[in-house]
């Protein structure tokens, strides 16, 4: 079988072992990965009825999607085999790992019982029993997180393979009186192995050993569990869920994983012992069907039940009991044979009403109608929620026989919503497709960012491709607002050298207009600077005039002025009478300032007021510099006129 390729995929690699397959670690060569393939043999002699229950069961384990679950991957079929695929866990099995660590530590061993449970529980709420829980089946990862592999395989082998060969499934150490027995199993049947798997993690030891596999089969069903305080001392608390778990009646057992869970949370607070239920007056060593054979005569035989009787000492009054029992067991024998010869009618079965109740709940009344689970399917429904039942197949009240197959449709609750990736997009261009979505609310969150637009969305508290109900989610989005701007710093009176150091260093362009003398600035230093206050981007440009020191004749003057917006409240234009698409010139108006005009005049040494010495529009108060050169003994002068009108004027004398 090694280096075989299996469903034109899989190459074999390793033998890994057996059971009740024969298990291969294989390489996916499309997607180049390791995985396992477990090749389970076809019933030759009812190929069609084996593939059918096979794929039934099995393929239903490929949607179980849990942390604590091997994830199934691939089934398929050949001629000799069906086959199952799964991930590959690397780490010890949990059988070997209580043989390296025991005795485990308290708070370990409630750790991985918590994640059996979790793993089991989402397996349950899906319409699955596992039915071969046991050690040898829980895997641990590398970071001692629980894996359960082998979900649907015991039934599946079970309605196949092994049913024509009367096999009692499930491990023997770990089976449940009922699975024994040949009784119907449903929960409680992995609830019991889960008990006896919590003994051996918490002791170390199992509760029932003997020669043969039927003997200690034998003793999970008729002999009381062992004083786990003979092992160990445990909390009573955790005494109590084995207690409960293993119960010989399933009836008298926890019924869902959930309950065991929250016992398991607060076991510490829980110190009164546990009172089994009163045993069953009726119960009996011997399967149906099963011959009673006197202590002096009895030996070990196997029952048509799978299970072998060893020789056992009764007392009389059971002896007696079971004496009864005989004629009765001939009686329903005959009344099989006369059902099958048509003499007796099968019963038949008024399909009850289903709906609205849980696949648990649903599984009570099957069972007390002596009907059978078939296929559950799964989809989306608004009106009920997660887990109720939709329909059935046949529908409610059909005549159906005894022991039918009933299919149901059960709801996924509301269909979520798959949710979109909007980091990188602007937050303007996406915000209405945002709240077209329906969340609960949008937080926004704005932040500088020196690598994002301004606007662009840089993170989303909800993960892309996560299913949500947006109604029961808050969005929480980070969006930038760009570059952070800087505080600019007035460097007048210091040295331009330095300043120029300084804006540099963060990012900013300076540029020298002009260069004059002054007796009242030291060569070098700055005369006047523009801008030399607000906050400013990194990349703008700083203008800058330096003195020449002490001139010869001649005095270099610095006149700093405000001038004012006069344009603000004013009703230019003729708003009344111009409309648009972009609507009225008066709406701009208040939207955006008109702009005022403005040109200043220079009388110095260097320039003549009767031309224009500046020219410029604003929309707001500004402040402005202006750099004079007045020769000794003589005077300067400025104006300002604003829309044609002088608004400033002023004489300087000699410096």
């Amino acid at each position: 079988m090694i280096g075989r390729v299996v469903s034109e995929r899989y190459k074999i690699e390793k033998y890994l072992g057996g059971g009740m397959s024969s298990v291969y670690l294989a390489r996916d060569i499309i997607l180049d990965r390791e995985v396992v393939v477990k090749l389970i043999k076809v019933d030759q002699n009812n190929r069609d009825k084996s593939k059918a229950r096979f794929q039934r069961e099995v393929e239903s384990t490929i949607q179980l999607s849990h942390p604590n679950i091997v994830n199934v991957l691939d089934v398929d079929e050949s001629e000799e085999y069906h086959l199952l695929v799964t991930e590959m866990v690397h780490g010890l099995t949990l059988k070997e790992y209580i043989q390296q660590n025991h005795p485990v530590p308290l708070d370990e061993a409630v750790r991985l019982a918590g994640m059996i449970l979790r793993g089991i529980n989402h397996a349950h709420r899906a319409g699955i029993i596992h039915r071969d829980i046991k050690p040898q089946n829980i895997l641990l990862d590398n970071k001692r997180n629980v894996k359960i592999t082998d979900f649907g395989i015991a039934k599946a082998l079970s309605e196949t393979r092994l049913t024509e060969t009367n096999q009692v499934m499930g491990s023997v150490q770990y089976i449940s009186p009922e699975q024994g027995k040949g009784h119907q199993t449903d929960e409680r049947t992995d609830i019991y192995s889960f008990g006896i798997v919590l003994f051996e993690l918490l002791t170390g030891q199992l509760p029932f050993e003997g020669e043969t596999p039927v003997s200690v089969a034998l003793k999970h069903i008729s002999e009381p569990l062992p004083d786990v305080k003979g092992y160990r001392e445990l909390p009573q608390g955790l005494i109590n869920i084995i207690l409960k778990c293993t119960e010989k009646d399933m009836y008298n057992r926890y019924r869902h994983t959930d309950d065991i869970l929250r016992d398991l949370g607060g076991y510490k607070a829980h110190h009164e012992p546990y009172t089994r239920a009163a045993a069953d007056s009726t119960e009996t060593m011997v399967s149906a069907g099963q011959p009673y054979t006197a202590p002096a005569e009895a030996k070990e035989s196997e029952t048509a039940e799978g299970i072998q009787a060893p020789a056992v000492e009764k007392v009389t009054r059971k002896r007696r009991f079971l004496l009864w029992l005989i004629p009765l067991f001939l009686l329903l024998g005959a009344g099989g044979v006369l059902a099958q010869s048509g003499l007796f009618d099968e019963s038949s079965v008024t399909l009850p009403e289903f709906d609205e109740m849980t696949m648990m709940e649903a599984e009570d009344v099957l069972a007390e109608h002596e009907l059978t689970q078939g296929e559950v399917t799964e989809e989306y429904n608004e009106d009920l929620e997660e887990g109720q039942v939709i329909e059935t197949s046949p529908d409610s009240g059909a005549e159906v026989e005894e022991g039918a197959e009933i299919d149901f449709t059960v709801s996924l609750g509301e269909e979520p919503y798959t949710m979109e990736n909007f980091t990188g997009n602007s937050y303007e261009s996406v915000r209405s497709a945002i709240e077209n979505i329906g969340f609960n609310a949008v937080n926004i969150e704005e932040q500088y960012d020196d690598n994002s637009d301004e606007g662009e969305i840089l993170s989303q508290s909800i993960d892309p491709a996560s299913e949500i109900h947006p109604e029961e989610e808050t969005l929480d989005l980070v969006v930038s607002q760009g570059t952070k701007p800087i505080e600019m710093t007035d460097y007048t009176g210091e040295s331009y050298d330095t300043a120029k150091s300084e804006l540099e260093s963060q990012g900013f362009q300076v540029e020298v207009t002009n260069e004059l003398y002054s007796g009242e600035v030291p060569e070098g230093d700055i005369i006047s600077q523009s801008p030399n206050y607000g906050d400013f981007l990194p990349g703008s440009t700083i203008q800058m005039v330096v003195s020449l020191g002490q001139g010869e004749g001649e005095t270099q003057y610095v006149q700093d002025i405000t001038i004012p917006y006069l344009n603000e409240g004013s009703d230019s234009g003729s708003s009344e009478e111009s409309t648009g698409a972009e609507g009225s010139s008066e709406e701009q108006s208040e939207e955006e300032p008109e702009p005022q005009s403005v040109e200043i005049f220079v009388e110095d040494g260097d320039n003549d007021i009767s031309e224009v010495y500046d020219t410029f529009e604003m929309t707001e108060e500004r402040e402005y510099t202006i750099n004079m050169t007045i020769p000794e003994g003589e005077t300067a002068a400025y104006r300002v006129d604003i829309n044609g009108d002088t608004e400033m004027e002023e004489e300087i004398g000699s410096q």
